[in-house]
């Protein structure tokens, strides 16, 4: 499989397996990533496509310049070793050199070495291997009896030597052939090539900053290197594997990693005569680096027309979910109860029919819920006559039996003033009790009109408070209050919410006949609305150790008329709900059943007015 296909196979799985998760059943979501993949699928097809043809052809092309460069220095490695061997070859075949008498042989041969300088030493042996006469004009007393060169040579055979040093640690091959006269061998013709040209050779090669060329036998033995020292010390380059395999192939490259870890790109050249390996190396970063830098950019670019294909596919997408979004809004506060919303889409034909059928059905919402709430008020404003007929009732006939008790104590000269005080007080109880019948009617018919001004809630608190502190110590009830600031100003009725923490502070004394204790906090908090607009939110606790309302209750306490005590009318916590929600506020209520109850009260409330960025401040009592 190619690596395009490789590529596409892979992001297919990669797309099948996002797709399963959940935040793929969005439709915008998947829109955006569907958008995505088709903009940007074909780009990564083509980048991959080019980035593999890129490398290969620069990869190739490197290779083919290595071979050349490996190729032009073994030829002349060849032609330079080649040239000493065919002259002494040509002198050896020479008639008139065993013709010549010692001192005539001195003078060729010192002809020929100053002609060709990269002999150091030309030297004719006799078939004992003495030294008849040599290049330098000297005494001939070696002998080269024992010498590799003419024991070689000596049979008929060429000898071409390993790398030697002279004292002055320069290198250079000993190259013999046998002086043969008719056809007989009557000695030897040994020359020493000097190979202080090929190492000047090898220093010349430069390949980029780090690669470097050398010559090495087959048999790991170093003949030029650029470090001198190795050539001297006879220091192992390379893993004498490599060479065995290069005998068959005159010319070829690939990857190995030398000694040292490093991954290169070796090519090799063979020089078959002499046995030797023209290595031409560079490291694999380093040989590859304008194919990096190349693959690189590619990527880069790929990268950048993914990106600004990502943000056309996001502004579309948002064009496209835009006006859904909306219509998901309008039905989301619907369902919240405002409907009195309405949705405005002028995009898109089919979504705004869509929209103008939900207006149309939350318009006739709003009309059945106002009728649902005219006869819901009816059905209560029944209850609550045959509720008052039936209360008012008691509290006339005490009247009328106090008031004819009070006018015989009047006409009796024997009446005292305190009798006449006593009927008279509760005369005006059960008066004051047929008022508050009649206002919680009132204010059940007709809904409340609030006053909003500028209060301090925590006066407001106080006051309540100082109303039932003497029902509180006579029930053994301690009433403590958490406060978040000294003082928080708050645009609320202040009749109407005193009336709240009024009923609320009933109905927890109520619960604790025995005593306990009734915690008042304060808190403001940073909350979002429905529009993700951030509002300030102030909550109010009524914390007590009461008796605890049962589960199955707690759904009901906040509707008319309802109630567990025998002498309540259960308007007291329906009211208050009632002037909370007036306020756009909530009332929440959490109790367990023979522990307590926390019930709480929240308004929004504008940050200019709470001063919440002010350290928090309690005030226990």
């Amino acid at each position: 499989m190619s690596q395009a296909g490789t590529v596409i196979k892979q992001w297919a799985e990669w797309i099948r397996n996002k797709t399963q998760g959940p935040l793929f059943k969005r439709l915008n979501t998947r829109l955006l990533f569907t958008l995505t993949v088709l903009a940007a699928l074909p780009l990564v097809i083509v980048g991959v496509f080019m980035t593999s043809v890129t490398r290969e052809s620069i990869s190739e092309y490197i290779k083919i310049q290595h071979q050349e460069i490996a190729r032009r220095a073994r030829n002349e490695v060849d032609l330079f070793i080649e040239g000493p061997r065919t002259i002494l070859r040509l002198l050896g075949e020479t008639k008139d050199i065993t013709e010549m008498n010692p001192f005539n042989q001195s003078l060729l041969l010192n002809k020929i070495k100053s002609a060709y300088p990269i002999f150091n030493k030309i030297v004719i042996t006799d078939s004992l291997g003495n030294e008849v006469t040599s290049s330098e004009f000297e005494e001939h007393l070696t002998n080269y009896h024992a010498d590799p060169a003419f024991e070689t040579s000596i049979k008929g055979q060429s000898f071409f030597s390993a790398v030697k040093f002279n004292q002055l640690e320069e290198p250079y091959v000993v190259s013999s052939i046998p002086i043969r006269r008719y056809d007989a061998i009557v000695g030897t013709l040994i020359g020493e090539i000097d190979l202080t040209s090929i190492w000047n050779l090898v220093d010349e090669i430069k390949i980029g900053e780090q690669g470097r060329a050398f010559i090495i036998s087959r048999t790991g033995e170093l003949i030029a290197h650029p470090d001198k020292r190795k050539v001297i010390q006879k220091g192992q380059v390379l893993d004498p594997g490599i060479l065995l395999n290069l005998e068959k192939h005159f010319e070829t490259s690939h990857v190995f990693t030398s000694l040292d870890g490093q991954e290169m790109l070796g090519t090799f050249a063979y020089l078959k005569p002499f046995d030797w390996v023209i290595v031409i190396e560079q490291p694999v970063a380093e040989a590859y680096e304008v194919a990096t830098r190349m693959l690189y950019q590619v990527f880069v670019f790929v990268g950048l027309v993914i990106i600004i294909a990502i943000l056309l596919a996001y502004l579309l997408e948002k064009r496209i979910t835009a006006p859904i979004n909306t219509l998901l809004g309008g039905v989301k506060r619907y369902g919240e109860g405002d409907l009195d919303f309405r949705i405005h889409i002028n995009k898109y034909e089919e979504i705004a029919v869509l929209a103008e059928e939900f207006n149309a059905m939350a318009e006739k919402l709003l009309e059945n819920q106002r009728k649902l709430r005219r006869v819901e008020r009816l059905a209560a404003m029944s209850k609550f006559a045959t509720l008052v007929s039936h209360e008012i009732r008691n509290p006339l006939n005490s009247m009328n039996i106090n008031m004819q008790i009070l006018k015989r104590e009047i006409e009796s000269p024997k009446g005292g003033p305190e009798k006449k005080r006593k009927y008279y007080d509760i005369i005006i109880s059960e008066i004051q009790r047929m008022d508050n019948l009649i206002n919680n009617f009132l204010m059940i018919s007709r809904p409340p009109r609030f006053d909003f001004l500028p209060n301090d809630l925590h006066m407001i608190l106080d006051e309540v408070i100082l109303m039932h502190e003497v029902t509180a110590k006579q029930q053994h009830v301690k009433i403590t209050r958490s406060y978040w600031r000294k003082k928080i100003l708050a645009n609320i009725d202040r009749d109407q919410m005193k009336q709240v923490f009024h009923n609320i502070l009933i109905n927890a004394l109520q619960a604790m006949p025995k005593g306990g204790g009734l915690e008042i906090r304060t808190r403001i908090s940073r909350e979002y609305d429905r529009d993700k607009h951030t509002v300030s939110i102030l909550q109010v606790e009524f914390q007590d150790t009461g008796i605890g309302i049962p589960n199955e209750r707690l759904k009901d306490i906040f509707e008319f008329y309802y109630t567990s005590k025998k002498t309540g009318t259960g308007l007291g916590l329906a009211i208050a709900r009632q002037i909370v929600e007036g306020h756009s506020g909530t009332i929440e209520v959490e109790s367990t059943y023979g522990q307590g109850t926390r019930l709480s009260v929240r308004i929004p409330l504008h940050s200019q007015e709470t001063g919440i960025k002010e350290s928090r401040y309690a005030e226990v009592r």
